[in-house]
């Protein structure tokens, strides 16, 4: 009797016309779809509802009228004048002239209208003008950068032409989110252009032949561009982070040539001696459930992301759970039905397939097999010690945000403004810390009673050695708008830390000021961009547990229901754990304590490691190892419900499926890996990890650990599933 995957092949092959250009309809349309993405996903993780922080922001935007909480920075460097010589106050003067034209632009302070210090360098060769936004929200202020940007182009090149040497740059959080999404947009296009080669290579030596090599490259554009287009319409429904374009083309890439490769195997088997439309539809039968499960498991690691707190790795969940239903989907109708066009032209050119046989031969990996088999104990212990010292640096992590300049690309112009900062000694001029203090007994702010308590705690406030500069309305008086509330009933002093602190220990700072407030009947309510961080830390920690128990939970049940096991999901739970803890600690090993940090073109070392790191590597590549394991196991099982022999089973199913795990995984390698070429730090971590992960798991999991505990458990493997085999072991 048909399995309803194979009745399905059946159909699909019956009118594989209807079927390739229904699909051909729609991926024209996706690629419309996939063009407008960039404009409307959105960049940063958004906010953290009920936070501390986000009460804070509706606190100073309701009750402060303050322009310059979350302004853009323009910062100059010249080498040749000083803020002093008459050229450079003519570029400030300029500078902020075309400002103040500018309809998004409220505010502008700099150094040539009060000679305030602060705004220059103690040598004169930097200054910043401060430019107060009229827009409140993110998205208002990121859509003012280009602006402010084009008002500044003509002065740019006057200062050049003057200085060949000088810098004009536009920093800020808003130019810095800007700049992130603009270089977001193009890193999916330069990984895929950088994996393709390498990967079609590797096709034509798993398959021998070019067309067979071609159909999974066609299956994985399809994916992707089809997945590009969902996720279109998805950002029209809810806010879609400008990452998930990158992790649908990493996804559709890798799945749609991974379940193509099996597929492709399975009707190369059967072709001899049968139609084509038979053929296709026998190899969706027999690789159809596998391809179905194994999606169903990833699906399951990335729904996990949506136990996150942020928008940004919960948006991604979503997408990348569409991007596996589509590869799923294409790989069960629209590739057979290809398949079944082609028919015997699959291997085209056969002088090639027929030199290239001997590469794809079985016989290496029986031989493998059977030393697993015959050691099992050794090949077990020699794979947990490797993957173990892979994962050891993993314990050394300190998770976080980053403040390093290198930790953005290079070329980018709100990293210019940062290094410009850094120069002048106000590193952390991107890093207020506002305090709003507030008195209980119904007295302004600033009253008779109250102005000693506040210029004592001011006082107090600067003698904090990690502080470098406290902004108050008694210490500042002519500053005093800005920094008391509308009704006069708060007051805001801001923080700034000294430039040599670390974002790690300014967040330190954020953490001991919240417990100090002035004496009397005051409250401190704490806000701003490390206090946004250390909320984000303690939300994303607190996540932890429900996202790596769903992911793990589901996957356990799964297995369970396709595998009819106990022991099976359990294994294959620790032994995928131990491949991510090996890629996560190949992340923390290059990134964070440098060690061949240059090969991935990491300037220096980063003092953390963001914690949507190790979230993102463990719910995109616990799924993908699943994969594998889903993948060995249906080979295994079938051998074993064939002979009754577990030890023989574990042999051959890993000698027959060895080849198409290890081809899969190079190709998963090639394009993870290709995404360590990109220019975002994030996107290098994520695709280093992933790329070690995947390794790992389709070499000393899959290839030893796996067969070993197969051999080890014995018949306890399949209970109690599988209780009378076809014929008694021994």
């Amino acid at each position: 009797m048909n399995s309803p995957f194979q009745r399905l092949g059946q159909t699909i092959c019956a009118h594989r016309r209807t079927v390739i250009a229904s699909w051909l309809a729609a991926i024209l349309i996706a690629a419309w779809g996939a063009q407008l993405l960039p404009g409307v996903s959105v960049g940063g993780s958004g906010p953290l509802e009920g936070s501390p922080s986000q009460r804070m922001d509706a606190v100073l935007h309701a009750e402060f009228d303050n322009p310059f909480l979350q302004p853009l920075i323009v910062a100059i460097s010249s080498s040749r004048h000083s803020v002093d010589d008459t050229v450079y106050v003519a570029w400030i003067d300029e500078a902020a002239t075309r400002l103040r034209r500018l309809p998004e632009v409220r505010r502008v302070a700099s150094y040539a209208d009060n000679g305030d210090s602060r705004l220059r360098s103690a040598d004169g060769r930097q200054t910043v003008l401060i430019v107060g936004l009229n827009a409140a929200s993110v998205a208002g202020q990121e859509h003012a950068v280009p602006a402010v940007r084009t008002a500044l182009r003509e002065l740019r090149t006057t200062i050049r032409l003057a200085d060949p040497d000088a810098q004009l740059a536009v920093a800020g959080h808003a130019a810095l989110t800007y700049d992130m999404n603009d270089y977001n947009k193009h890193e999916g296009d330069g990984a895929e252009a950088r994996a393709l080669p390498l990967t079609f290579c590797i096709l034509v030596l798993a398959f021998g032949a070019l067309v067979a090599a071609g159909v999974p490259l066609v299956m994985g554009f399809a994916s992707t561009t089809l997945a590009l287009g969902l996720a279109y319409l998805l950002a029209l429904v809810m806010p879609v982070s400008n990452l998930l374009q990158n992790v649908v083309t990493m996804l559709g890439l890798a799945l749609g040539i991974d379940y193509s490769l099996l597929l492709v195997s399975r009707f190369r088997e059967a072709l001899p001696g049968k139609p084509a439309d038979e053929a296709a539809a026998e190899a969706v039968g027999e690789a159809g459930a596998t391809i179905a499960w194994s999606g169903l498991t990833v699906t399951a690691g990335l729904l996990g992301l949506l136990f996150s707190p942020l928008m940004e790795t919960r948006s991604i969940g979503i997408g990348g759970a569409l991007v596996v239903l589509v590869s799923v989907l294409a790989a069960t109708t629209l590739l057979p039905a290809v398949l079944a066009a082609l028919g015997p032209r699959i291997d085209w050119p056969r002088a090639l397939a027929s030199r290239l046989r001997h590469a794809r031969s079985e016989a290496a990996w029986r031989i493998v097999a059977a030393r697993v088999v015959r050691h099992p104990y050794t090949a077990m212990l020699f794979a947990v010690c490797v993957a173990g010292t892979l994962a050891y640096p993993g314990a050394k992590a300190r998770g976080g945000f980053n403040n390093e300049s290198w930790f953005y690309p290079a070329g980018m112009e709100s990293r210019v403004g940062v290094e410009i900062l850094a120069r002048m000694g106000n590193a952390n001029a991107g890093l207020p810390l506002y305090l709003v203090v507030r008195a209980q007994d119904g007295q302004p702010a600033l009253s008779a009673a109250h102005r000693p308590a506040l210029a004592n705690y001011a006082e107090r406030l600067g003698r904090d050695p990690r502080i470098g500069e406290v902004l108050s309305p008694v210490t500042h008086p002519n500053a005093a708008e800005l920094l008391l509330s509308r009704d006069r009933m708060a007051a805001l002093f801001q923080v700034t830390a000294k430039g040599e602190l670390g974002l790690l220990e300014v967040q330190v700072l954020a953490r001991d000021l919240e417990k100090i407030a002035p004496d009397g009947p005051f409250t401190v309510q704490a806000g701003g961009p490390p206090v946004y961080y250390n909320d984000f830390d303690d939300l994303m920690r607190a996540s932890f547990p429900a996202v790596f128990g769903f992911v793990v939970g589901a996957t356990l049940l799964l297995l369970s229901i396709a595998f009819r096991s106990f022991l099976l999901p359990l294994k294959a739970a620790a032994t995928n754990l131990l491949a991510v803890a090996a890629g996560y600690g190949a992340v923390v090993a290059v990134f964070q304590l440098g060690f061949l940090h240059q090969l991935v073109g990491l300037e220096r070392p980063l003092a953390a490691i963001p914690l949507t790191v190790p979230l993102m590597i463990f719910c995109l590549s616990f799924g993908l190892s699943m994969d594998y394991e889903v993948f060995l196991l249906s080979r295994i099982r079938r051998d074993f419900e064939a002979t009754g022999d577990n030890a023989g089973a574990t042999a051959s199913g890993l000698a027959a499926s060895g080849p198409i795990i290890t081809g899969a995984a190079l190709i998963m390698a090639a394009v993870f890996g290709a995404f360590v070429g990109a220019e975002i730090v994030l996107l290098k971590m994520i695709g280093l990890g992933l790329c070690v992960t995947v390794l790992v798991d389709a070499t000393l999991i899959r290839t030893l650990l796996v067969p070993a505990m197969m051999v080890i458990a014995g018949r306890w493997n399949w209970y109690p599933g599988i209780r009378q085999p076809a014929k008694a072991s021994g």
